[in-house]
């Protein structure tokens, strides 16, 4: 088995896999994949006409994700030995992480004891009705409602969607520099989290027009202060990698939020915003979004 890095000529053949065997889990995009490979060191391999990405990162134990291709076949077995064989000369035991339920039902076969298959509520990724996200009715979104509304009467703003073909060197450093001074008011020069969470996103953006993703700023008082990208991750579901906002003006993520989905997203039905990494701050601005359902996630392992 002959595992390569991910680079970004290869995102062809990641879209390709992606395109026939669609995936729901918002790590499965080739962005998400190329933006986080220097951290999680991700590689992958062809087998047996299945996609099968590992990664091999020495601050934590490794992994594998659930192999992408017709897991409903025979085909299975066979990688899924493979990968036996490939982590057991390592020296490592296979770990599947990121395993939604619908991949979950073809890889109990190969769990020797239930509790080889572990609930990973952190890695949950929160779903939204993108029809909510745009048009707030109800009680339930009173307070984001409040919020875009306070914003709108305080502050002078401007809207600017733009993607791969019409992105600027402008626009594009803009997003940098928002990404900076978030970082910096996060202690991100001593905090490893934010250091890796920066390295990513810088990634996302230099490589930017080489990507099919959607982007926009919002100027606040004629200096842009929020930014946030996005993509299609399958044929009715959008999935929001990065949202940046100068934390003091109030209203802005709520803003920007509901901006992007109204004027980039309105054709998809749902918007996947990711997980919330078991971070208290997180889940409850997740969770006040009151989100459609959870895509659950697995990980499982295999002796």
């Amino acid at each position: 088995m002959d595992f390569k890095e991910i680079s970004i000529e290869d995102k062809k053949l990641f879209d390709s896999y992606f395109a026939k065997f669609k995936q729901n889990i918002s790590e499965l995009t080739f962005t998400n994949l190329f933006m986080w490979r220097k951290y999680y060191k991700f590689k992958y391999a062809e087998i047996c006409g299945m996609l099968c990405i590992v990664s091999e990162t020495e601050d934590r134990a490794p992994f594998a994700f659930a192999p992408v291709g017709n897991i409903e076949g025979e085909e299975l077995n066979r990688v899924i030995n493979y990968l036996k064989e490939y982590f057991s000369k390592k020296g490592w035991q296979l770990r599947l992480e990121r395993v939604n339920k619908d991949a979950l039902n073809y890889l109990k076969k190969f769990v020797s004891d239930e509790s080889d298959i572990i609930y990973e509520r952190d890695a949950s990724d929160y779903v939204y009705a993108c029809s909510d996200l745009i048009n707030l009715k109800g009680k339930k979104y009173d307070g984001k409602r409040n919020h875009i509304n306070k914003f709108k009467k305080t502050y002078r703003y401007k809207y600017t969607g733009f993607d791969s073909q019409n992105a600027s060197e402008y626009l594009l450093s803009e997003c940098i520099r928002i990404l900076n001074e978030w970082c910096e008011q996060r202690g991100g020069s001593t905090n490893n989290d934010i250091k890796n969470e920066r390295t990513a996103n810088i990634e996302l953006i230099e490589n930017f027009t080489k990507l099919n993703c959607k982007a926009a700023l919002v100027e606040v008082d004629g200096t842009y202060e929020a930014f946030t990208v996005g993509e299609m991750l399958n044929d009715n579901t959008a999935v929001i990698h990065i949202e940046k906002a100068k934390s003091s003006i109030n209203g802005l993520y709520a803003f920007i939020n509901q901006q992007f989905c109204e004027k980039e997203w309105s054709h998809a039905e749902f918007i996947n915003r990711e997980q919330d990494l078991g971070i208290e701050g997180l889940r409850k601005a997740k969770l006040s979004y009151n989100p459609r359902y959870l895509i659950d996630k697995y990980s499982v392992i295999i002796r």
